[in-house]
């Protein structure tokens, strides 16, 4: 007795904690960041990282800048770089003569729309997609320009370290100490919104107006000599950072300092940028990058730095683009992006107790119960989180499920002590029931109260029913004592028991009925359940798609196949916009419940759904299921849903790359090889003239997102799925007109267009209509002179005309033949082109097949061929293919053989009636003899010469099997040689196919 009372006093004390934890809940501090704020917690942002691996010139990133056409500029200490969100654009010596390798210090974009570099020697000027230098070594002393403000009338005014620069189309003007400057080694400008020109430098903060400097230093108030960064601040005056003294506002006469005593984490500062919010990002000398946010309680800094995942803390410069990602260049880390989640996420970071977010329920007044397996339960009440454990005296962390009763009264179910119920208001016992209670299991995954008043909870045992005091398992016939994941009741009173492993049980009448997938179901493992507003049960399984049970008792089937993006369904929520939403593992996805009534109803082929994963910045993938509830709906219409990283809250009427598409515009255009003006019509000469045209779309935040297709209208009409691919080549065009369109799009649905480019192919002189007028002038001609003829010598006539409709037949045979020769050749290496090869391709496959004899692909690739031609430039990557060329020419000796180029700087080589071991010799051969050429290549991750990687593959054809198998083959063992080390043969094996 004594020790049943010590308990009932212990759990006594321990629902009195939990119940004050309940019922004090803090109230929200002043600076309490509200958790449904993406822009609050830096822990929001999305930290991505480019490196000179994924194209950077270096790691050093000096300036950063985005133009008004979208691309963003990179300065780097080794040379300037243009990013589409995917790739960078580097510029060789023939594009950026005197600039092409040198730092970038400086970006900006005048009002005509040109771009300004300032470079380590001078400054140069891009315009229409060419490079002009401006200012000379000479005008700078051979010193850096930092950076460019142009004022409002025109004038272009550089911070150099050799001055102050002034230009106009018309004089440039030098401004040093002898004209007021307390130093010639100036960093930074700005023009503030009185037109006062503001000029960091090395010796304190300088302003300029009406021709006169004016220096503020230490002695009249200005914290330090170094200043950085200066930024005019759209209420008036500017922003200096300094390196020793802090962040500076001036304002007239009004200098305030930030410094360590208000908040900063260190005084060495180097950049400055403002986002659309108004928010200040500093750049800090080696804490990492900062936010300044100001409201009605005042200044708050926050920051991130490299233990959250910055690529250095050492930070050059910042950028925000249109898009609100704030773009930071680091000292050595490379390039890094800070971009909003597509959803606010809640977790650790941001003040939940776990991130192993198992359950959520909206609960009264809009509070919301997290629970979580290992850190107990969470009340959010007002963006204040509230943390109840073990601590407050549950009797575990481990938390499943959760469901709320109309009286307040919260049932918490868990994997360890069975479910727990908490009544707010009311003095007692927290009361916890496991299996001495009646429970047929400690482990809980649901638990629901129905319109009659019944409690039931299902556990991984069985299911149990609340009897008085305690649990009553539940057994009976047509019931599977397995485990319960999910309970509804329908608005009919009939019950539905989802199961994990026998299928969906009903309860009508008293009489339990189990449904399994020999009744329709796609699986009998069901996650989850959820009843419409017109009745209809939505099913969700564990992996096969979803079920939909109609009034008619008809159960419908809809598979991955079928347009789901993921077969599995862990919860099935509606939105207010007729969208069911599903989680799984491989993020969530969303369907409209319209388009899946009608193809229920037969009414639609395909359903069409969106999903979002990796790519939408989540911290997880992977989603919680199997249980109840595994996700809620607020009263404002946002989604919670529970992932093994937090929570995720998805507000549907705002989702990442489901409105208009972003737009699409052309980049590159190269004509053999050959950049030329991306905006203009396209003329090329007759013949073999390779073109390849480059385009992208006009984001940075959705551009890992966005998909392309495109079409040449002439000699198609149709549309070409080029997926993620931004670069399209067209080895050779006959001659005509052609017009070549592109589209983008984020969700395959909305297609957004470029504006189409004109393509002229001339043709060669016995294809145009003059040729062709002559020929029949010239034939009427020796018709009409034959008729004169005609009464004197007939038979001579005959004779003569004979001998002229032979001669002009084998003249038209021998023009087709040499034009069909030049269709089927390469015009740089005189080697087969693409089009001859496929045709041997397909005539020696069907030969081999027929006379069973082996047939042996050959595919070569330059090594690092692409740097070579950057470093060299294209006239010397064009001897350097031809030279390679001659080598598989020399190679084809036999009369079947042939060698073709495939690519750029890819070739393959076609034997007939070859072996596996014969062919490896072949491409040894190659190899060897391509090596033994002694092309010098200057950064060849092969060797200090151009040398190949080849491919082979070998089979006897047969029925039933494609031709490309044997191009893939080769293709990959091509691939395989590269990533071995280059420089060598690889072979995929003789396989008869």
């Amino acid at each position: 007795m004594n020790r049943l009372l010590l308990i009932l006093r212990w759990l006594s004390l321990g629902f009195l904690a939990l119940m004050s934890a309940l019922a004090v809940v803090p109230a929200r501090a002043a600076d309490a960041p509200p958790l449904d704020d993406p822009t609050h917690f830096l822990s929001q942002y999305k930290i991505d990282l480019w490196q000179t691996e994924q194209g950077l010139p270096l790691n050093t990133v000096q300036t950063l800048l985005q133009t008004r056409d979208g691309k963003l500029w990179v300065g780097t200490a080794g040379g300037l770089a243009r990013f589409d969100g995917v790739r960078f654009k580097t510029f060789s010596g023939t594009e950026a003569p005197f600039m092409a390798s040198e730092p970038v210090f400086g970006l900006m974009q005048d009002r005509d729309g040109a771009l300004w570099i300032g470079h380590s020697k001078g400054a140069a000027v891009y315009r229409d997609g060419r490079f002009e230098t401006v200012i000379t070594s000479e005008m700078t002393a051979s010193r850096r320009v930092w950076a460019f403000a142009q004022a409002a009338d025109g004038a272009i005014w550089m911070a150099t370290e050799h001055g102050l620069l002034r230009w106009t189309k018309d004089a440039t003007k030098l401004y040093q100490q002898a004209d007021g400057l307390p130093t010639d080694r100036l960093r930074a400008l700005a023009f503030d919104r009185k037109g006062v020109l503001w000029i960091a430098t090395t010796n304190g903060l300088v302003s300029f107006a009406d021709g006169h400097f004016k220096v503020l230093n230490p002695a009249n108030g200005f914290p330090h000599l170094q200043v950085r960064s200066v930024l005019a601040d759209p209420k008036g005056g500017v922003w200096a950072a300094t390196a020793g003294g802090g962040l500076a506002h001036v304002d007239g006469d009004e200098i305030k300092v930030y410094g360590l005593a208000e908040g900063l984490p260190t005084d060495q500062l180097t950049a400055l940028t403002l986002d659309a919010r108004g928010d200040l990002w500093i750049g800090t000398w080696g804490s990492g990058v900062l936010r300044m946010r100001q409201d009605g309680d005042g200044v708050h800094f926050s920051s991130v730095s490299s233990p959250e995942g910055l690529a250095g803390s050492q930070i050059w410069s910042l950028q925000v683009d249109r898009e609100g990602s704030v773009w930071v260049g680091t000292w050595v880390g490379g390039l890094n992006r800070l971009r909003n989640r597509a959803f606010v996420l809640i977790g650790s970071a941001e003040g939940l107790v776990h991130d192993n977010v198992r359950s959520v329920l909206v609960g009264r007044s809009n509070v919301m119960w997290v629970g979580t397996a290992g850190g107990g339960l969470n009340r959010i009440a007002d963006g204040h989180i509230t943390p109840l454990g073990r601590k407050e005296g549950l009797p575990t962390d481990e938390i499943s499920s959760l469901h709320e009763d109309a009286d307040g009264t919260l049932w918490i179910g868990t994997y360890t002590s069975g479910v727990v119920s908490l009544k707010p208001g009311q003095q007692g016992q927290i009361e916890t029931f496991g299996v001495a209670e009646g429970l047929p299991g400690n482990e809980v995954r649901s638990v629901y109260r129905d319109s009659k008043g019944v409690l039931w909870v299902g556990t991984r045992s069985g299911l149990a029913r609340f009897e008085g005091s305690g649990f009553v398992p539940v057994t009976a016939p047509g019931l599977p004592q397995e485990g319960i994941s999910a309970i509804l009741e329908d608005r009919s009173g009939t019950l539905w028991f989802g199961t994990t492993g026998q299928g969906l049980v009903q309860l009508r009448d008293g009489v339990f009925k189990t449904l399994t997938s020999k009744d329709g179901l796609v699986s009998n493992w069901i996650m989850a359940l959820y009843e419409d507003k017109d009745s209809t049960l939505w099913i969700g399984t564990n992996g096969e798609g979803m079920n939909r049970l109609g009034k008619d008792g008809k159960i419908a089937s809809i598979r991955t196949r079928d347009g789901l993006w993921d077969g599995l369904s862990q919860t099935i929520l509606e939105d207010r916009q007729g969208y069911l939403w599903m989680t799984c593992n491989r993020g969530f996805y969303r369907v409209a419940r319209a388009d899946l009534d009608a193809f229920a109803q037969g009414r639609l082929e395909q359903v069409h759904s969106a999903g979002f994963g990796p790519g939408d910045a989540l911290r997880s993938t992977t989603f919680a299921g199997g249980l109840q509830s595994a996700g809620a709906v607020d009263a404002a219409g946002r989604l919670w849903l529970p992932s093994s990283n937090g929570l995720v809250i998805v507000d549907p009427r705002h989702l990442p790359g489901l409105g208009t598409p972003p737009g699409v515009r052309i980049e590159d255009i190269v004509v053999d090889g050959a950049s030329q003006a991306a905006d203009a019509p396209v003329v090329l000469e007759p013949g073999t003239t390779a073109l390849t045209i480059r385009y992208a779309a006009t984001t940075l935040l959705l551009a890992d997102r966005m998909r392309f297709h495109y079409r040449m209208k002439g000699p198609t009409r149709d549309w070409v799925d080029a997926g993620s691919s931004r670069e399209v080549n067209f080895p050779e065009l006959p001659h005509g007109r052609y017009q070549f369109e592109v589209e983008a799009s984020t969700d395959g649905i909305r297609w957004q267009p470029a504006a189409p480019l004109s393509i002229t192919v001339k043709p060669r002189f016995f294809q145009t209509i003059w040729f062709y007028c002559l020929a029949v002038i010239a034939f009427a001609s020796l018709i009409a002179a034959g008729e004169r003829w005609r009464t004197r010598r007939l038979l001579a006539r005959q004779r003569d005309m004979e001998r002229l409709v032979a001669q002009r037949t084998d003249e038209l045979r021998e023009a087709n033949q040499h034009l069909s020769r030049l269709s089927f050749s390469d015009a740089l290496t005189g080697l087969a082109n693409r089009r001859r090869f496929n045709e041997a391709l397909h005539d020696e496959w069907r030969r081999a097949h027929r006379q069973r004899k082996p047939l042996a692909l050959v595919m070569a690739d330059i090594d690092a061929f692409k740097r070579y031609n950057d470093l060299l430039g294209h006239l010397e990557g064009d001897r350097c293919l031809v030279e390679v060329a001659a080598v598989f020419a020399h190679a084809v000796r036999r009369a079947g053989d042939l060698a073709a180029r495939y690519g750029g700087e890819e070739f393959v080589v076609l034997l007939p009636n070859v072996d596996y071991a014969d062919a490896l010799g072949v491409a040894e051969d190659l190899r060897a003899a391509c090596e033994a050429l002694a092309i010098p290549h200057p950064e060849s991750p092969a060797g200090a010469v151009v040398t190949l990687s080849l491919g082979v593959a070998c089979c006897v054809p047969g029925d039933g099997v494609a031709i490309e198998s044997l191009i893939s083959a080769a293709d990959a063992a091509l691939y395989r040689a590269k990533k071995e080390g280059r420089n060598r043969t690889v072979g995929d094996g003789p396989q008869a196919r």
